[in-house]
């Protein structure tokens, strides 16, 4: 960690502090600024960066020794008393105090600081702003880590050739067999993965979190894939794909919506760079709703637009929505997300899913671009 960098943001920013704490992993953002997310830590932890001098770590005495030497002083407590007690002296002095909370939970991915504590801190004094502005430079990707994205991006594409093959095959395939297929290709390639691929035919790729069954594909269906993996320690690849056995026209249409609005959507992002504005999220969200809207898909609308991209699959950093939430973080260069508006309609549903990396000059979609739902 750069303290010389986060306290000039705490400069700019016009904050005293920064209070990365956390109950053991309650708090998964100050884990990963702090590099302590392999740790082992079941106790309270606070760690401070004021605007001007060195840092302090507070931690319970018998979890000292797990901590790795990060800059600045460390006290320990023993005693609830005592964490009170060591908390109101490495905040003395402070008032205006960054930490990972959001007013009204508004976004529950910046949101990691419990109820009790914030009661505590604001007891203590203390005004309490969200530290969004300071965890931005953690969220973006540098070279390396872009370039493992495109590695995983590659295997997405080629699990997705092997499920449209196994389906050209044996039409009578089961979602589970395909899910299988396209995990074997991405653990082949050495890729990993929270979840297996989700594989969705007919009615149920009207439910965008579907479990796949022993279902197979069926005259006048949809199939949806939806795979995401990303190598060991480096930051994920997220794709749609949409296939059909000579589905109706509707869902024609349909697939052709979400693909204007995905348009729309990069379009946008791409316009504002050019202009030297840096988008928010639930901006890029509304262009893409809206044009749904538009074309009557207004009530088949379930989900946001796009999610940013990490090392987790749904990262912490912004996200296109303004309808889950409202995410109101600007869109700054070196951030990865996806554009994967979706219609869930009653015996149907169609999505299209991208990944864009930010350059300084723009956005990059990264993955293919599906213009039509791929016949089978």
């Amino acid at each position: 960690m750069d303290v010389v960098k986060v306290q000039e943001a705490l400069k700019a920013e016009g904050l005293e502090g920064w209070l990365l704490f956390s109950f053991g992993r309650s708090n998964p953002l100050a884990l990963e600024v702090l590099g302590l997310s392999s740790l082992h830590l079941t106790r309270r932890f606070a760690y401070l960066i004021p605007r001007e001098g060195e840092p302090t770590l507070l931690c319970h005495a018998i979890e000292e020794s797990l901590f790795p030497a990060l800059p600045g002083r460390l006290r320990t407590y023993h005693t609830w008393r005592g964490f009170v007690e060591g908390l109101e002296e490495v905040l003395s002095g402070i008032r205006r105090l960054a930490l990972e909370y959001v007013p009204g939970g508004q976004v529950p991915y910046l949101s990691r600081v419990d109820g009790g504590t914030l009661d505590l801190l604001r007891g203590m004094g203390l005004e309490l702003l969200s530290s969004w502005p300071l965890l931005l430079p953690f969220q973006v990707w540098d070279g390396a880590k872009l370039q493992s994205h495109r590695r995983a991006a590659q295997g997405l594409v080629e699990a997705r050739d092997a499920a449209l093959a196994l389906l050209r095959e044996n039409p009578r395939a089961t979602e589970r067999e395909v899910q299988a297929r396209m995990a074997e290709v991405l653990a082949r390639r050495g890729l990993v993965f929270d979840h297996p691929p989700m594989v969705a035919f007919g009615r149920h790729s009207a439910n965008p979190h579907h479990v796949p069954t022993e279902k197979p594909l069926e005259e006048g269906e949809v199939a949806l894939l939806d795979l995401w993996a990303k190598e060991p320690g480096g930051v994920y690849a997220d794709l749609t794909w949409m296939a059909g056995l000579r589905p109706p026209e509707a869902a024609h249409r349909a697939f052709q919506a979400v693909a204007r609005a995905r348009d729309a959507a990069i379009a946008f992002v791409a316009e504002a760079y050019r202009e030297g504005r840096r988008p928010k999220g639930f901006e890029v969200d509304q262009v893409a709703r809206e044009l749904l809207e538009e074309e009557g898909y207004g009530p088949y609308i379930r989900h946001r637009t796009g999610h940013n991209l990490g090392e987790e699959v749904h990262g912490s950093g912004p996200h296109l929505d303004d309808l889950e939430t409202h995410d109101f973080r600007p869109l700054v260069p070196g951030l990865a997300f996806t554009v994967e508006p979706g219609v869930y309609l009653e015996g149907f549903g169609v999505r299209t899913e991208v990944d864009v990396y930010l350059h300084p000059t723009g956005p990059e979609v990264t993955t293919p671009l599906q213009r039509e739902l791929t016949p089978l």
